[in-house]
């Protein structure tokens, strides 16, 4: 073994059996770049690992690790890191020291949540934590400056954060099998590809973001809801929820042989909403939300119908940080930095909507079995988005909270 460790950088030793971690790789492996200890059957690493300060990829796949030690996060070097299928059930807040990490696989534990260590991994590109307990992503989820792929399937998510919709980088989401009750309404600022298939809870999707799946389909006619997602959009409806969201019962029966009505549950930013008729004022607290937001960013939605395409333009204005202290004003901070829930869809206006919203729900002609949600800022671009609008049904609706 001492041999083989002095005359190589990479060392495969999968499939040996091996019950420790081997010394013989602290004594004379102080070159190796990269150590490979797949299907073993390793319950924890070294303290001394730390000491390996050329190990750039460990693959630590298929073992029996229960806990991580604090040391491990004195390899700062690390780029690929890759625990899954052990048996772990909290990722150790150690991992968030690893300043250069790229990669980090923790596919198959038993993990319930992702700590906030991980927020400092400002160089992490590809996140995948598939096949865990996970209930929900934590909105600094979106905030990792070179995310680039995020993959959680297989686990328990009944939404995803908001900001991701702004996130620079993401170029692929994968959430399939899981309990997700709704996508975000916002269209994605970097446009990725989105693969949510098997979520049978989600039954609607928004104006926006339809065109941007659509868009990646290479296609302006789509008129099966598998081509977007394989078990999606069905007509029944998740019972154990949260009352806190706001539902809403939507008049299907009879419409393209559905024989069935459709709740819908809408994203929790969204505490207030109103039909297309509704003349009444915005109130002052989205309006102060809307006015922050556009004093300090550019947040444009172009809709093109053909080709079917969505491109948001976010631009920040000033580089200056809010600074609030107050807990109603540390809400206002949260919901400013998680972005919109949605911009206007009126060409005219791309105002922000935060928590307040004038609500459109409909079928649209490029997607004919899909239900779809409009949001916009005010009576007067609703009334103008439904005279020209190329949904060809308007579904009735009412609020059932």
């Amino acid at each position: 073994m001492a041999n083989e460790v002095k005359n190589k950088v990479i060392l495969h030793w999968n499939c040996r059996g091996l019950v420790e971690f081997p010394e013989v790789i602290r004594l004379h492996g102080s070159h190796i770049q990269e150590i490979y200890l797949k299907w073993n059957k390793l319950t924890t690493l070294p303290p001394w690992i730390t000491e390996l300060f050329n190990v750039t990829n460990l693959y630590m796949y298929g073992n029996r690790i229960e806990q991580l030690p604090v040391e491990l996060g004195g390899m700062s070097q690390l780029t690929v890191l890759d625990l899954s299928a052990n048996r772990l059930d909290l990722i150790s807040a150690c991992i968030g020291n690893l300043s250069n990490l790229k990669s980090l696989f923790l596919n198959d534990n038993f993990i319930e949540r992702l700590p906030i260590e991980l927020s400092q991994l400002n160089n992490l590109e590809i996140l995948s934590v598939s096949g865990n307990q996970i209930v929900a992503l934590p909105e600094w989820t979106g905030s990792l400056p070179r995310l680039r792929e995020l993959y959680v399937d297989n686990n328990q998510l009944r939404e995803l954060p908001n900001r991701l919709t702004i996130a620079p980088e993401l170029t692929m989401i994968s959430v399939c099998s899981n309990r997700l009750k709704y996508l975000p309404l916002n269209g994605f600022l970097s446009a990725p590809c989105i693969r949510f298939d098997a979520n049978e809870y989600l039954n609607y999707v928004s104006y926006p973001l339809l065109f941007q799946l659509l868009s990646q389909l290479r296609t302006t006619v789509v008129r099966d809801r598998e081509y977007l997602a394989f078990g999606c959009f069905k007509t029944h409806y998740d019972t154990n929820v949260l009352n806190t969201n706001i539902k809403l019962y939507i008049k299907m029966k009879r419409l393209h042989e559905i024989n069935a009505d459709v709740i819908i549950e809408l994203p929790r930013q969204m505490l207030k909403i109103h039909e297309v008729h509704e003349n009444v004022t915005c109130s002052l607290w989205e309006l102060a939300l809307r006015k922050v937001y556009t004093e300090r960013y550019k947040h444009m939605l172009d809709v093109s119908v053909s080709p079917a395409n969505v491109t948001i333009l976010y631009k920040p204005l000033k580089n200056t940080k809010l600074d609030f202290t107050l807990s109603t004003s540390y809400t206002l901070y949260n919901l400013l930095t998680n972005g919109p829930t949605g911009i206007c869809v009126n060409s005219q206006c791309q105002q922000p909507i935060f928590t307040e919203a004038w609500i459109i729900i409909g079928i649209n002609r490029s997607a004919e079995s899909i239900i779809t949600i409009v949001l916009c800022c005010s009576r007067s671009c609703a009334t103008a988005f439904a005279a020209h609008s190329s949904m060809t049904i308007n579904l009735h609706w009412h609020s059932i909270n």
